[in-house]
């Protein structure tokens, strides 16, 4: 199968997949959160969010390393795993009680305990699984590692809809993230030894530690990224009322929705790029130029038309209490062709073995991050996080863009950002024009013209429409693959 044919298989796969997981949970913590409340929803979160932190120290960016690794040679699956697994297993324990003891001195209660137990046990286990799952992912078998996840998502959701039918008691409900999570294990454990082999156990720390610090740049990558994404609530929770994080809430989650495809695509290209860049990066730039054109073509058009009907969507998803979310949406929504980029430009600097510069462009934008939106929060509120964050990505964007320039593997820009831009400003003049008519009609010019633009502008040419078809029907076709 050819690269591209393969990525566009495996983002189709993922993003299924991944939405469908999304939806599941997303039924489940509606039900759990209306049987036992907003304070027990409460205890979930904190759990939640800590076992997030604490599992960082268990996973220490090591799938990042293996996906490069194995994807190179992939015989060395058994042996890596062998000698990471036991250590892992050794230090999840610890990590869940600490962060059990740090959750519960948060909430300032034991009579939570099984709740956060639960929620920070299932995030501290979720190390282990991803570990078990890597080599699947570095061989590029997406469809075998997303039926595991789903599996295990369908299966918490089963499990607590049934435990909250049964009136459980919250913290019994809980349990199903942890049998989730020892069920996805299991299926992680049978599908790798089925076609890598069963992991070399062996207790070696010495070994571990060489490879922990060499995925040491992946897991500074991780951490501040982990900070960055939560920053905003937090900044917003110290700085501003509860109102105005709830409201940035509603938009950063409907962000999960509308970036889903992004980081579905980029999943999928990473082992690709990894393995291309490891043979020949020419090879490599130019199937990154490819992705990112295709990338943009989605992105862009997406971004605009959440902007443009971001009143329309939060009042449809969430009712009209929650309408002035729309306008912390309106600037998020840029973030998804931004960060978009910015993940493809990262995964082409990790082939090329950049990790240590990844971490430092990302702690330059953690550091703009943690300096501006105080300033815009105190003049703009829970808007002017918004505006930290669009802000802070693009600064990263370019940073990224400068590394890859130096390596002499940066793609154009300009030309990929300048014909959707324009086609999304065309999309966003008709639907101003036509404000006073209803949302049907609106919705179909927007589209109309966005379609209209994006050819218009050359955003859609015909050498990518023939790309388009040789990723769909996995021809080898030349004169398809030529970049102009």
């Amino acid at each position: 199968m050819r690269d591209e044919r393969r990525i566009l298989f495996n983002t189709t796969i993922l993003s299924a997949s991944e939405g469908l997981g999304q939806l599941a949970n997303l039924v489940l913590i509606v039900s759990f959160a209306r049987a036992f409340g907003a304070r027990t929803m409460g205890y979930y979160s904190v759990g939640m969010s800590v076992g997030a932190i604490a599992a960082l120290f268990v996973s220490m960016g090591i799938p990042s390393l293996l996906i490069r690794e194995i994807s190179r040679d992939p015989a060395c699956a058994r042996d890596r795993l062998g000698v990471l697994l036991p250590v892992q297993l050794l230090w999840t324990p610890i990590a869940w009680a600490l962060g059990c003891a740090v959750s519960v001195a948060l909430i300032g209660t034991t009579g939570a305990m099984a709740v956060v137990m639960a929620a920070c046990g299932y995030q501290i286990l979720l190390p282990v699984t991803t570990l078990l799952l890597v080599p699947l992912q570095a061989r590029e078998l997406m469809l075998v590692s997303s039926a595991c996840n789903l599996a295990h998502r369908l299966l918490i959701l089963v499990l607590g809809l049934g435990a909250i039918w049964l009136h459980a008691d919250a913290g019994t409900v809980a349990l199903a993230f942890i049998a989730g999570a020892l069920a996805l294990a299991v299926m992680g454990w049978r599908q790798t030894a089925r076609r890598f082999g069963a992991p070399a156990w062996r207790f070696r720390p010495a070994e571990a530690l060489q490879l922990y610090r060499a995925a040491a740049p992946f897991f500074g990558v991780l951490a501040l990224s982990v900070i960055y994404a939560r920053g905003a609530t937090l900044m917003l929770s110290g700085l501003s009322t509860t109102e105005s994080v709830g409201l940035y809430a509603v938009a950063d989650r409907a962000m999960v929705a509308l970036g889903l495809g992004a980081v579905m695509f980029n999943s999928a290209v990473y082992p690709a790029l990894a393995r291309v860049a490891h043979h020949s990066p020419a090879e490599a730039r130019a199937l990154l130029a490819r992705c990112l054109r295709l990338l943009l073509v989605a992105a862009i058009p997406l971004a605009a038309l959440a902007s443009i009907f971001s009143f329309d969507l939060v009042h449809l998803c969430f009712g009209a209490p929650y309408q002035a979310a729309a306008r912390a949406l309106q600037v998020l929504a840029w973030t998804v062709p931004i960060r978009g980029a910015q993940s493809l430009f990262g995964s082409q600097l990790a082939a090329l073995n950049q990790q240590v510069a990844l971490a430092r462009t990302r702690f330059i934008g953690l550091a703009l991050f943690l300096t501006l939106s105080p300033v815009l929060i105190i003049y703009m509120g829970y808007v002017g996080a918004a505006w930290a964050v669009l802000c802070c990505d693009s600064l990263q964007l370019s940073l990224y863009w400068r590394l890859l320039g130096k390596e002499r593997a940066a793609p154009e820009l300009t030309a990929a950002y300048l014909a959707p831009a324009a086609a999304a400003a065309t999309s966003a003049l008709i639907s101003l024009l036509l404000a006073d008519r209803d949302l049907a009609v609106r919705l179909a010019a927007a589209v109309a013209a966005m379609a209209a633009g994006l050819w218009g502008f050359g955003a859609i040419k015909l050498h990518d429409l023939r790309f388009l078809r040789t990723l769909i029907s996995g021809k080898s076709d030349a004169k398809a693959a030529e970049l102009p």
